[in-house]
């Protein structure tokens, strides 16, 4: 699920399609609600009212109407340190591995999540190890893989096609490409799944990707194409039922079809 955005002053003011200074006076004189992000930011949920009240907030702030106005933890868990305990750099180096092998060996089950304070290994744990750094290593191998990125990248320069970071996204949705591991939440593919590709199949994935972006708009796009401001295109698709699709794109037919357009 896509994360809701929150806007900052300038970004709201130029998504409401109105000066920075008109959203200063529009908060002073409470037309508009005070940031529900922080103190300091507006949730899309509180930006998505305002576009129909513009040219109210205008009425009132406007340049030619404005009057002066008044200024207005995290739990520890399992057991507490006690003797020697070693972190994920400390285990790898007592075991003869890489940093990123400790890390994906723990992801696979190949080795124990830290029992000291959460982010350490006991020694008892440690000497326990010992014996499993060689199978760790077979099953591992001896390279990390590549982010979306650098494999996008690598697919580029190998079959000689516009490889993006979307089209590595979707063989792996596809089931074509599968992750060996993570980095902070990203997947990594192995050298050895990305140069196993077809390149057919590649090549399928970035045609659909290139002709969709030929057929489609950013919303930015998509409100200078109406003429309108961002905030109001947002709002008059969302309530005509237009969704972005893929990259978060919308379909230009279906922009050009929504009422209104002067």
């Amino acid at each position: 699920m896509a994360k809701e955005r929150a806007f900052g002053p300038h970004q709201l003011a130029e998504w409401l399609g109105i000066e920075p200074r008109h959203l200063r006076r529009a908060e002073t004189r409470g037309l508009i609600p005070p940031p529900d992000v922080g103190d300091e930011r507006w949730s899309e949920g509180v930006a998505k009212t305002l576009p129909d009240r513009v040219e109210e907030i205008l009425s009132v702030v406007g340049d030619e109407n404005y009057a002066m106005a008044q200024d207005a933890g995290k739990a520890g868990r399992r057991k507490a340190v006690t003797g020697d305990a070693y972190g994920p750099h400390q285990l790898a180096s007592e075991l003869g591995l890489h940093r990123w092998q400790v890390g994906r060996a723990e992801q696979r089950g190949l080795i124990p999540a830290p029992d000291v304070d959460g982010k350490r290994w006991s020694r008892e744990v440690v000497d326990g190890l010992r014996g499993e750094a060689e199978r760790i290593r077979e099953t591992l191998g001896d390279h990390p893989g590549l982010g979306s990125i650098d494999a996008a990248k690598r697919l580029a320069e190998r079959m000689e096609l516009e490889v993006e970071r979307e089209d590595v996204r979707v063989l792996a949705e596809e089931g074509i490409l599968r992750p060996v591991g993570e980095f902070r939440g990203y997947p990594m593919f192995s050298l050895e799944s990305l140069d196993g590709l077809d390149r057919e199949r590649v090549a399928a994935v970035v045609g659909e990707r290139q002709r969709w972006i030929e057929r489609s708009v950013t919303a930015k796009e998509a409100a200078v194409l109406l003429g309108w401001p961002a905030g109001k295109f947002e709002v008059t698709a969302e309530r005509n039922g237009l969704v972005p699709g893929r990259l978060g794109r919308y379909d230009r037919a279906a922009v050009e079809g929504l009422p209104g357009r002067e």
